[in-house]
């Protein structure tokens, strides 16, 4: 007679369960913030730049918005597949660093010309 007992999915979590998740949060949090501040600026009033060296602040806030999103991505993948962190805010902030950075990449290679045909 086996008395192991069986493995049960017990359903997702909504908070994270791990650091790695935690972080995906905020990271994800991070760049959702700022893409926000930056639309809200655009529709303020904000003129747009001609090339990356025209304006710093820009730049810089484009960066750090591209570096969170691509950050909570690997975060989210690392806490989903090796800490089994199988939250909803964990998969929501990955799937939301997926398309933050599909967005800012798009930006960026709008801007250096390699979209126009």
């Amino acid at each position: 007679m086996n008395t192991s007992t069986l493995k049960t999915h017990h359903g997702m979590q909504w908070s994270p369960e791990t650091h790695l998740g935690e972080w995906t949060a905020w990271l994800a949090g991070l760049a959702f913030g700022g893409t926000v501040a930056l639309a809200v600026a655009f529709a303020l009033g904000m003129e747009h730049a001609d090339s990356f060296s025209d304006k710093p602040l820009l730049t810089v806030a484009g960066v750090a918005i591209l570096a969170s999103g691509t950050t909570s991505v690997v975060t989210g993948a690392l806490a989903l597949m090796r800490r089994h962190d199988h939250s909803w805010v964990v998969v929501s902030a990955t799937v939301f660093g997926v398309l933050v950075t599909a967005l800012a990449l798009q930006q960026v290679s709008e801007g250096l010309g390699w979209l126009s045909g």
